[in-house]
C-alpha cells in the first residue's frame, strides 16, 4: 500500500515550512509515499520553502506543481491527478503530523471496505483562546468538535464514524474512491469569488455515505492544526458563518437539481438559518446571545447571496451541476470577479 500526500497551498510559506518538516520526520518507509505540494498561486517564499526542504530531507520523494488558478479545487484535483499511490491522503499547510501518522492510516486501510480514513486534529493556539469559543464546541457520540476550526477528538480507540466527521486537513481516501465518485466539489475560493463556491470535501463525504462505503477514525492518525490569533475573533467566526451559508446554498441546490423560486422567512420551520442554529449554538449569556445573533445574521446574508448570484446568472448554474470538476477551470466569467 502506498500513499500520495497532497498540500494544497496559498501563500504561507512558513506554515508550509513546518508541515513538511513534520513530513520528514515520519515514522514510515520513504519509498512508500510520496508528498505532492501544489503551490496556487502563491506570491511569497513558497517554492523557495519547498526547495529547501527537499535538499535536505533527500530520501523523499517530493514533487512541486505549480497551479494558478485559485481555489482550494484546483489544488486537491490538480494533486490527485499526479499522484500515484494507492491511497490520497489530503492535508492542509499549516498541520503537523504525529510521528505515527501514516502507520495509523496504513492500519486503518487494511479492511477493504473501509474507503475514508481521519484522526483527530488538535489545535496549536497561537494566542490564548477566547472563552466563548467553548461554546462553539460540541459533543455527540463520536466526537469532542469545532467545526468552525476544524478541530476533533474522537477518543483513543478506533472505530466506524460517519464520513461528514472526516475533514479536509486530515482527509485520506482509497484513490480508486475518490475518482469513482468524481472528487471533490468547488471550496477555498478568495471572498470576490464566492459565487464559485461549493462544499468542498462534505460533497464528497455525502457520496461516500449515499454508496455505503465505510469510514474510519484512527486515534493515531492525528494532526496538530495551527490556529492563528486571526481566526480567534468574533469577526472572523461572522465570515465563517458567511461561508457556510454559501456552501448550504450550494448543497441544497445540486441536491435539488436546481433552485426554487419560493420565498422563505426566518419562522419557516428547518429552513437553513433555524437549522443551522439549531444545529451550532447553545447560548448561555446575554453576550453568547448577542455573538449568536451575528453570526447567524452572517450565515443568512451568505446563503442570500448566493441564491441571488445563480438566479441572476444561468452560467453558474451550470457550474453548480455539473457531474464533477475533473476540469477545473472556472467559468470564463471568472475573471469579471477578481480583485
Amino acid at each position: 500500500m502506498t500513499f500520495s500526500i497532497i498540500i494544497p497551498t496559498f501563500n504561507r510559506s512558513d506554515a508550509l515550512n513546518r508541515t513538511m518538516k513534520s513530513i520528514s520526520e515520519l515514522d514510515f518507509s520513504p519509498d512508500d509515499f510520496e508528498v505532492l505540494v501544489v503551490d496556487n498561486g502563491s506570491t511569497d517564499r513558497t517554492r523557495e520553502v519547498f526547495e529547501a526542504i527537499r535538499a535536505v530531507a533527500t530520501k523523499h520523494n517530493w514533487r512541486y506543481f505549480y497551479e494558478p488558478i485559485p481555489g482550494l479545487l484546483s489544488g486537491r484535483h490538480k494533486g490527485a491527478l499526479e499522484s500515484q499511490g494507492d491511497i490520497c491522503a489530503f492535508i492542509d499547510d499549516d498541520v503537523r503530523m504525529s510521528a505515527g501518522w501514516l502507520n495509523a492510516l496504513k492500519e486503518g486501510f487494511k479492511e477493504p471496505a473501509v474507503v475514508l480514513v481521519g484522526g483527530p486534529s488538535h489545535p496549536i493556539f497561537e494566542s490564548s483562546p477566547p472563552e466563548w469559543l467553548q461554546d462553539f464546541y460540541h459533543e455527540n457520540d463520536d466526537a469532542r468538535f469545532c467545526g468552525w476550526l476544524s478541530l476533533l477528538d474522537g477518543g483513543e480507540r478506533p472505530k466506524e464514524i460517519t464520513p461528514t466527521f472526516v475533514w479536509g486537513l486530515n482527509y485520506a481516501i482509497r484513490r480508486k474512491t475518490l475518482f469513482d465518485l468524481g472528487g471533490f466539489h468547488p471550496d477555498s475560493f478568495p471572498k470576490s469569488l464566492q459565487r464559485f463556491q461549493g462544499d468542498g470535501e462534505t460533497g464528497l463525504s455525502l457520496k461516500i455515505l449515499k454508496t455505503g462505503g465505510k469510514t474510519l477514525y484512527h486515534p493515531q492518525a492525528a494532526v496538530q492544526h495551527e490556529v492563528p490569533s486571526s481566526r480567534l475573533t468574533q469577526d472572523y467566526f461572522q465570515q465563517r458563518a458567511y461561508f457556510q451559508g454559501v456552501c448550504d446554498s450550494y448543497t441544497k441546490i445540486r441536491a435539488e437539481r436546481g433552485i426554487s423560486r419560493q420565498a422563505w422567512s426566518w419562522k419557516t420551520p428547518l429552513r437553513p438559518v433555524k437549522q443551522f442554529m439549531v444545529n451550532f449554538f447553545r447560548p448561555k449569556n446575554t453576550a453568547l446571545l448577542v455573538l449568536k445573533d451575528l453570526v447567524a445574521k452572517a450565515y443568512k446574508k451568505g446563503y442570500d447571496f448566493h441564491r441571488r448570484e445563480v438566479r441572476r446568472d444561468p452560467r453558474l448554474l451550470e457550474w453548480i451541476l455539473r457531474k464533477d470538476y475533473w476540469d477545473y477551470t472556472l467559468p470564463d466569467s471568472f475573471q469579471n470577479y477578481l480583485k
